[in-house]
């Protein structure tokens, strides 16, 4: 009797939710997919790979267009499909297409970005990106509804996709119709999200649970906790994980008493300090001793170079944008919220100036329209390309405890332990910028602690940069390369 092997049993799993889905996956002809022939050298390995921009469209269940998914794969020749993993990829918002990573990290193409964070950007340019991993797997960048190049159709609205619940269950849905229509069903699957792409990467890995298993999930940038990456206002816990981020910061500007230490040290003193004594204080509030209000006033000083004074006049606590702007005052300065590495002049009442780390970023549209028109002979109109949906200031979040208005919970960590229970070689890997100041390391070590994941299937990377980490080059092959080893079954070091 010959053994069933698990990816056969996820094999047939997956083309049962292609049954299931026909309701809503619509195989139909769509505009002719450009179609172009390259070659490179990733990780030190020559590459030939086919790029595909293509449409899929997705139906509503009565079987109309809902939604136009206009993607970029990039797909190895000459290899074994059916082995060969897939990593979906997108980036955050809500919601954003997935240029970012798309040029900056994950394509074979990449924008060079300064490395000198004082220095101007230098003139936009592409070049080869020899850490991309098409050597050991194929790369889908989706773009989700109202961006890029995707629209919602007739048959579809934005209120559909404008909340986590739509948005996930539409690109759920598009990873099942582009498996089945390019004979991946049996492929193992990984999808790597970014900051709000965490979640609906989280959403997706509970969707797919039951029909149609990932293989894993790569939280880069997570706000899936998004009550204490938030930090919403008198949250103990937002403030108490938050300090691994302050810390880290004001040690990298001198700010911090014993600034010198390995950034991994001061990060690991702040989580336990942060934790423990810090904690306790915040929940006692005003009723803890003024001595000992003292006493904590003065350690979070010597951790985040901000004066003692502020926190006793601010019930011990300072949030994520006022630190941003009462770290280097004195010098008229203000941090950057996504890179709190780059530093930028205070702005006027009243002024409004970009943040400074958003400095790198500036290239990244007329890049990857010029990377679309030159590299994948795509002649659509640039006015056609939206980088973010427009009018999402009414996003449903879809709690997911409660009846609504104060009582609402956002439970999404909980939709990743439906993935480990459905597959058991089911992975998590989450990655964190440790200069971030919008998603930070104490949150994302808080989520793990708080949720019931098998701990030898998940992998932490804290790395050198801020929420876009992979700015930094020692980041961007790190960052590929934990990829490269998590894709392939290992467990990056």
């Amino acid at each position: 009797m010959a053994l069933i092997t698990k990816r056969q049993v996820l094999t047939a799993a997956t083309a049962a939710a292609g049954l299931a889905a026909a309701g809503r996956v619509m195989a139909q002809p769509a505009a002719p997919p450009f179609v172009t022939r390259h070659q490179g050298v990733f990780n030190g390995e020559r590459v030939r790979y086919v790029a595909t921009v293509a449409e899929t469209v997705v139906t509503n269940p009565a079987g109309a267009p809902a939604v136009r998914f206009v993607t970029t794969s990039y797909v190895r020749e000459g290899v074994d499909k059916a082995r060969r993993p897939v990593l979906f990829a997108f980036n955050g918002g809500p919601s954003s297409s997935s240029a970012t990573l798309h040029m900056v990290a994950l394509g074979p193409k990449r924008i060079l970005v300064a490395q000198d964070l004082d220095a101007p950007e230098p003139p936009p340019q592409t070049v080869d990106n020899a850490e991309c991993v098409l050597d050991v797997a194929d790369i889908v960048m989706i773009d989700p509804p109202e961006t890029g190049f995707s629209r919602v159709l007739a048959g579809g609205s934005r209120e559909d996709v404008y909340s986590v619940n739509g948005d996930a269950r539409a690109v759920s849905d598009f990873v099942l119709a582009w498996s089945r229509a390019n004979g991946r069903e049996a492929s193992p699957k990984y999808v790597l999200g970014e900051s709000y792409g965490t979640i609906r990467a989280a959403m997706m890995a509970g969707l797919l649970a039951e029909t149609a298993p990932l293989d894993g999930v790569f939280l880069f940038g997570q706000a899936v906790n998004m009550i204490e990456t938030s930090q919403r206002a008198k949250n103990a816990l937002a403030y108490a994980t938050n300090l691994t981020a302050l810390a880290a910061i004001a040690a990298y500007h001198g700010r911090a008493e014993r600034s010198d230490r390995p950034v991994g040290e001061i990060i690991d003193e702040a989580w336990t300090w942060g934790m423990g004594p810090y904690l306790m204080a915040l929940v006692r509030g005003y009723d803890l001793p003024q001595a000992e209000r003292a006493q904590i006033a003065a350690r979070l000083q010597a951790l985040t170079g901000v004066g003692a004074d502020y926190y006793l006049a601010n019930d011990l606590a300072i949030t994520k944008i006022a630190f941003a702007r009462e770290l280097l005052k004195d010098k008229g300065l203000r941090l950057g919220t996504y890179d709190a590495r780059y530093v930028g002049p205070v702005p006027a009442d009243g002024e409004r100036i970009p943040d400074p780390s958003a400095k790198p970023m500036q290239a990244i549209q007329p890049m990857m329209l010029e990377h679309y028109a030159r590299f994948l002979n795509v002649p659509w109109s640039a006015a056609e390309y939206r980088p973010s949906a427009p009018e999402t200031g009414d996003w449903e979040w879809n709690g997911t405890l409660g009846p609504g208005g104060p009582f609402l919970d956002f439970d999404y960590p909980a939709e990743i332990s439906k993935a480990f229970a459905a597959n058991p070689d089911f992975r998590l890997m989450i990655g964190t910028g440790v200069y971030d100041l919008t998603t930070t390391v104490g949150p994302a070590r808080y989520m793990v602690a708080r949720s019931d994941y098998p701990r030898d299937r998940v992998i932490q990377r804290e790395y050198v940069g801020g929420h876009m980490a992979y700015t930094d080059e020692r980041t961007l092959k790190a960052f590929n390369g934990d990829i490269r080893v998590f894709v392939t079954g290992g467990k990056p070091a």
